[in-house]
């Protein structure tokens, strides 16, 4: 599992794999049937921001879910997709989000 490849401490990979599986779980119920990491594209990764947004989560923590998601996609050898404009967080809409008192 890629999530755990990456290393990092015990919370980082636990919170890693919970969200990569929330993401997992987001393309299945849309009936996106995406075998393996190479066939992920752009708007599968917007979408899954879009519905978080809707669901009214914190916009520091989908900074966080996309550093995850970031990371995992680098270690899949899928670099050009994570560093893409278009899942930039001021392209997702997510700039703003200030980290005082973190």
């Amino acid at each position: 599992m890629l999530a755990k490849q990456v290393g990092g401490s015990f919370k980082t990979v636990h919170d890693r794999t919970r969200i990569m599986d929330r993401f997992c779980r987001h393309l299945l119920a849309l009936n996106i049937q995406v075998r393996d990491v190479q066939h992920l594209k752009s708007k599968h990764i917007e979408s899954y921001i879009a519905a978080r947004q809707s669901a009214g989560i914190a916009i520091r923590s989908l900074h966080n879910e996309m550093s995850a998601l970031r990371t995992v996609f680098q270690m899949a050898g899928r670099e050009k997709l994570a560093m893409s404009e278009r899942l930039t967080n001021k392209a997702l809409g997510l700039s703003g989000a200030s980290r005082a008192g973190t």
